[in-house]
């Protein structure tokens, strides 16, 4: 452990010099604390949740979180430094009437404890449904245990996200990549919440990305394919787990819930500068061209081509891979439908992109795209 506590927070101040941006892109509060307790960096979430005077400059995290004088018992950096072990633990904020799902891990610096990170994970709506109704009270116990696994996942590709960052340079390519790797991080953890989903969001990116180089579409517009395919159901964080792995169909009411995650997801994104091209993509991903998509009913032309065509690789992906309620119905299936609703669902000039790849895949005698 770094013995001197300036040098800690020094080496914490250099590791996420101007990396603002990347913190407040994550959807819940993340603090970056040293090894005394100093709260050195914090996203936007997190003072807005816990700081009432908009300055925590010279606050300990003990003070600002707990409103405490000294390190409470139950802290993980507290534990963390009596036995050196990551830790996980619910907590409940009085102040705020939230409980939280804390996860933390340490920012290890040349083999030396330089500081830990705290990610806070809304738990307040699986809490209090369980207060309300008795009939749920086995779904979430079951839940909180598969989101604890799930998060545990996801936070040790968050760790090895943010352990690379004393690596990169300021070049753009470099920037660039991490960009691309916090997407990838977001993904997982939506990925994590079914094994339905798993794998769906990385098929759907590389289809769309291959129907945009058939359709001749340029080098940037492609790029926007790709990234909007990783995150068209990043709306789905939101979802609750048991409809993603309902067993059966799901009633009316249930999937008005599951179709709000398009909107759900351009909220998310929408205040990430490098994603606006693509938000339009994904909030109307689930259009159809007679006007019976949702969430809008756009019709036709109103829909932009980028989600015209996250439409038909989510689509054929869909009806390829298995649910919870039904096997994959199949790969000739999918090609009887494409061409069936071409026209009323789905936008000719994409599907016959689309069955151009398939082909030249199938003649190349290669099973997918990948």
């Amino acid at each position: 452990m770094l013995r001197n506590k300036k040098t800690s927070r020094a080496i914490l101040e250099q590791y996420i010099e101007n990396r603002d941006l990347l913190l407040d892109a994550l959807p819940y509060p993340v603090s970056i604390v040293d090894t005394d307790f100093n709260i050195v960096k914090a996203n936007k979430i997190f003072t807005d949740l816990y700081v009432r005077d908009g300055d925590f400059k010279g606050g300990k995290c003990y003070q600002v979180c707990h409103h405490a004088e000294q390190p409470v018992e139950n802290c993980p950096l507290t534990m963390f430094l009596n036995n050196g072990e990551k830790t996980q633990i619910e907590i409940y904020e009085p102040a705020l009437n939230r409980h939280f799902l804390l996860l933390s891990s340490p920012i290890i610096v040349e083999n030396k404890l330089a500081g830990i990170i705290h990610s806070h994970i809304d738990i307040t709506e699986q809490k209090e449904a369980v207060m309300h109704s008795n009939d749920l009270i086995d779904v979430f116990a079951s839940s909180v245990t598969d989101m604890k696994a799930r998060e545990s996942k996801s936070h040790n590709l968050r760790d090895a996200f943010f352990n690379m960052l004393e690596d990169i340079n300021e070049s753009y390519k470099d920037l660039e990549d991490l960009f691309l790797h916090l997407v990838r991080v977001m993904v997982s953890t939506l990925d994590a919440k079914s094994p339905w989903t798993k794998g769906h969001s990385e098929r759907v990116s590389i289809y769309a990305e291959q129907i945009g180089i058939e359709m001749s579409l340029d080098e940037d517009f492609i790029k926007d394919l790709k990234l909007a395919g990783l995150l068209h159901d990043i709306g789905k964080i939101g979802t609750y787990d048991y409809l993603l792995d309902k067993p059966g169909r799901l009633t009316k009411e249930e999937f008005e819930i599951v179709m709000k995650h398009p909107a759900q997801g351009a909220r998310i994104l929408k205040g990430i500068k490098q994603l606006q091209n693509i938000i339009p993509y994904i909030h109307y991903h689930h259009e159809k061209l007679d006007g019976k998509g949702y969430p809008e009913k756009l019709i036709g032309d109103a829909i932009p081509l980028g989600a015209k065509i996250l439409h038909v690789a989510d689509s054929f992906d869909s009806m390829t891979s298995n649910r919870p309620y039904r096997p994959a119905p199949g790969f000739e299936y999918a090609l009887s439908e494409l061409n069936e609703f071409k026209g009323t669902q789905f936008e000719p000039a994409v599907v016959d992109a689309f069955l151009r790849v398939l082909e030249k895949v199938a003649d190349a005698g290669a099973d997918n795209l990948r």
